[in-house]
């Protein structure tokens, strides 16, 4: 136990008493009894985020590891993905990564339904990056092998993202539950 100084409040260990001993509180510690039963209420259910904002969140945090790689550490970037001759290039490629992947995680985050543009920009990207992919790693074979396995992880959110979408379509045709069903 720390010592005291003379002007500090001291405090007491265990349960709290009040003056002459437990039996008049001070008017500080008296309690609103609908502030106690707001404490002791339990909190709601959290709810589940929808699918979409799972998997904003999921391609968001991709972007932002693998756009942050070569901003961070150029050295073991270029030892996967082979040596590159601009290093500016791959920086800004490596932020314009790191900046979509930040607003994909803050859309995710704020759950409710999908916006446009966010569904957009999604498939976007991870559809033009796939191209990229593989007609400069696959086709004509510029750039490092390793890159194919990031088109393949590009088509799969853009085959996610369509069945979503999907999947939403579907929900808004449903007819509605009834309500004492």
């Amino acid at each position: 136990m720390r010592k005291l100084s003379g002007m500090e409040p001291r405090r007491m260990e265990g349960p709290r008493r009040g003056r002459f001993f437990g039996r008049l509180p001070r008017s500080q510690e008296r309690r609103d009894p609908v502030r106690l039963r707001e404490e002791t209420a339990l909190d709601p259910p959290v709810e589940r985020l929808p699918p979409w904002s799972m998997l904003a969140l999921a391609q968001g945090a991709y972007y932002a590891v693998f756009g942050a790689w070569p901003l961070v550490h150029l050295r073991s970037f270029e030892k996967v993905t082979g040596p590159k001759l601009e290093e500016w290039l791959t920086k800004g490629v490596g932020a314009c990564w790191l900046n979509v992947g930040l607003h994909l995680i803050e859309a995710g985050r704020h759950g409710g339904r999908v916006r446009r543009d966010v569904r957009a920009l999604a498939i976007r990207m991870a559809a033009t990056f796939a191209a990229f992919d593989f007609h400069y790693a696959g086709r004509r074979r510029r750039i490092s092998p390793a890159y194919l396995i990031n088109g393949f992880v590009q088509l799969g959110f853009v085959a996610l993202w369509g069945l979503e979408k999907l999947a939403e379509e579907r929900a808004q045709h449903r007819p509605p539950m009834a309500a004492h069903a």
